[in-house]
């Protein structure tokens, strides 16, 4: 912290170092980070004349299920907040009755009013969608007079879409190419040196990782732009057997057609997740989406 502030604000820096970093001083002034920007959206929801939840249940890495909250509202100024409302933690069981009651609190802890809420939409799981037990079976009985809209996530349709296809024998060769040259020290360095020494646009390749979002688009763009650069790499180091699928037509055919697939739903999913978009937006980006898919169909 002390190095940054030599480059950003130097004539401060004896004030950064008077700034007490024990436990207690660190938690509880993010206590109050907390506490002020909660009481932030608290004001911006009370000024809300519209608003919509999103909600998503998931694991973290105790096995704990997750409810997340996020809230989008418009005020009467037809200015636009979105934020992570709030995040549940569900002990026990995740059934739809546990869900409303987490959704109840978060709501009531934000002071968020019922009748304010235009639409709420789902990640599609059953404990959700149950017209009895579920999520919004509990809303629609306990508010039979709302006027919500209920919809479910389209972008986990989107990735089920991409799990069909048979792109397992493109993805672990370059997974595999991609160990080959990060998981070796020296190896690493030299490519990296090599990539510089050409003028590369990139100085080095991406690790896949399969949690993280967008990877396999990323990873797969990385190397096509770079597959020469590996080429020439490798043959400088007489290795070339690690790269021969490199050199293989019919592979490089079904590598540049998933490249492109990948990089199309990369796209649309960042701009599906974009902030402060209408509805027209959203189904600009759904119509164009399709258009480009059955171009590929086509092709």
């Amino acid at each position: 912290m002390l190095q940054v502030c030599d480059v950003l604000c130097p004539d401060k820096k004896n004030n950064f170092q008077t700034v007490s970093l024990s436990w207690k001083t660190v938690t509880s002034r993010i206590e109050a980070i907390d506490k002020n920007l909660t009481s932030q959206l608290e004001s911006k929801i009370g000024q809300f004349k519209f608003c919509s939840i999103a909600m998503d249940e998931s694991t973290d890495i105790n096995d704990t299920a997750q409810l997340v909250l996020f809230i989008r509202g418009i005020d009467e100024n037809f200015e636009i907040t979105e934020e992570l409302a709030c995040m549940r933690s569900l002990k026990g069981t995740t059934k739809g009755c546990d869900i409303f009651r987490e959704f109840q609190e978060g709501l009531l802890t934000l002071k968020v009013p019922i009748t304010n809420i235009c639409n709420i939409t789902t990640d599609g799981a059953p404990n959700m969608t149950g017209k009895k037990s579920g999520f919004l079976g509990l809303f629609n009985q306990n508010y039979p007079r709302n006027n919500v809209v209920f919809l479910h996530c389209v972008i986990h349709q989107d990735a089920l879409c991409k799990s069909a296809l048979n792109m397992k024998p493109v993805l672990d060769a370059v997974v595999k190419l991609i160990n080959t040259i990060r998981s070796r020290g020296l190896t690493h360095r030299q490519f990296r040196d090599f990539l510089q020494s050409v003028q590369s646009e990139y100085s080095d390749v991406l690790y896949y990782t399969k949690v993280r979002w967008l990877s396999a688009g990323c990873v797969f763009e990385r190397v096509w732009q770079l597959k020469d650069n590996i080429v020439s790499f490798f043959h400088e180091k007489q290795c070339s057997a690690e790269c021969e699928m490199l050199r293989d037509t019919e592979w490089l055919s079904n590598f540049a057609f998933f490249t492109d697939l990948l990089c199309h739903m990369n796209n649309f999913n960042v701009k599906m997740q974009e902030k402060n978009q209408f509805i027209d937006d959203i189904w600009a980006h759904l119509k164009a989406s399709k258009l480009k898919l059955n171009l590929f169909l086509g092709s």
